[in-house]
C-alpha cells in the first residue's frame, strides 16, 4: 500500500498539468494537447499513467477526473503551498537545530519576517505590535536581548495586558546579575499584571501567544534572525501545548525569592 501511495504521488506531481485540466473539464486527447500545450505523445503517456492509478476515467472518448483524481490534485496543491512556506522560512529555520520541536504544520498560513541588514531590529517591531493589541500575553524566552527588555515591558504596559512569562533559568540569573537589566526586571516583577516563572526551556526559539495570533522568535549569536507569525487553530494548539508543558514544570518568581537568591 505504501508503494501504491508513492506511485500515485509521483504520477500526480509529474502529470499535474493534465490532471488539473481534466479536473476542470472533460477533454479529448486532442483538446488536451492544446490546453496543456504539449505533444500528443506526452499527453498519451500522462493519460495512460493517470488511468492506471485511477485518477482519471474515460467516457465517450473524453477524459475526466475521478473523485480520487480531484483529491489528488488538492493534495498536490497543498504540497506546493507547504513547500512555498518552507522556502519563505528557510532563512529563519536554518538558524535552528534539526531536533527543534517546531511543528511543520506551524508554517501553514504563516507570515515570515526576516531581519534585513539595513534594519537589524525591524522584525522585533512585529512582536511589539502583537503585544500592544493584546489583553493576555503568554510567552517563553530561552534568551533575552537586553536592548529589547524595556520596549517589551513598555508594549505590554501600554496595552494593559496580563502577562505570563516562562524564562529559562540561565536567562533569569543573567537578568538579575546584570545592573543594566536588573532594575527593569524587578519593576516587571512588582507589576501585578505580570507573572514570571523560572524553568528549563528545552528549545532555542522564543514563543508568544495572544488572543489573535501566536509567534516564534528565532535568535542568532548576535541578535534576532526573524519571527514567524500564525493565527490558525493548528498553530494555536501547538503553541499552547508548548507553553502549558513548560508552565507545569516552572516555578513562579517572587521578590522575596529574588532577595533570598542574592
Amino acid at each position: 500500500m505504501a508503494d501504491d501511495g508513492r506511485r500515485i504521488e509521483d504520477i500526480a506531481l509529474s502529470r499535474e498539468q493534465v490532471l488539473r485540466a481534466v479536473v476542470l473539464e472533460a477533454h479529448s486527447k486532442r483538446e488536451l494537447t492544446e490546453v496543456v500545450e504539449s505533444s500528443r505523445s506526452t499527453v498519451d503517456r500522462a493519460i495512460r499513467e493517470l488511468l492506471d492509478v485511477g485518477l482519471v476515467t474515460q467516457r465517450d472518448g473524453r477524459y475526466e477526473a475521478t473523485l480520487a483524481g480531484e483529491c489528488a490534485l488538492e493534495a498536490v496543491e497543498a504540497f506546493h503551498e507547504r513547500m512555498q512556506q518552507v522556502s519563505s522560512a528557510r532563512g529563519v529555520l536554518g538558524c535552528l537545530p534539526p531536533d527543534t520541536p517546531l511543528d511543520s504544520a506551524f508554517l501553514d498560513g504563516a507570515d515570515v519576517y526576516t531581519t534585513m541588514p539595513e534594519m537589524p531590529d525591524g522584525v522585533i517591531q512585529r512582536l511589539f505590535e502583537s503585544i500592544e493589541g493584546a489583553c493576555h500575553l503568554r510567552g517563553v524566552a530561552p534568551a533575552v536581548l537586553s536592548g529589547h527588555l524595556k520596549p517589551f515591558y513598555d508594549a505590554a504596559k501600554a496595552s494593559d495586558a496580563d502577562v505570563e512569562m516562562v524564562l529559562d533559568s540561565d536567562v533569569l540569573d543573567q537578568l538579575i546579575a546584570e545592573p543594566s537589566t536588573r532594575d527593569i526586571f524587578l519593576s516587571q516583577l512588582t507589576d501585578d499584571r505580570i507573572t514570571i516563572s523560572r524553568g528549563d526551556v528545552p528549545f532555542s526559539f522564543g514563543l508568544w501567544i495572544t488572543e489573535t495570533e501566536v509567534g516564534v522568535v528565532v535568535y542568532t549569536d548576535t541578535g534576532i534572525r526573524g519571527v514567524i507569525v500564525n493565527d490558525t487553530d493548528t498553530a494555536y494548539s501547538w503553541a499552547e501545548r508548548q507553553f502549558e508543558e513548560l508552565s507545569a514544570d516552572a516555578s513562579e518568581i517572587t521578590m522575596s525569592g529574588i532577595e533570598l537568591d542574592d
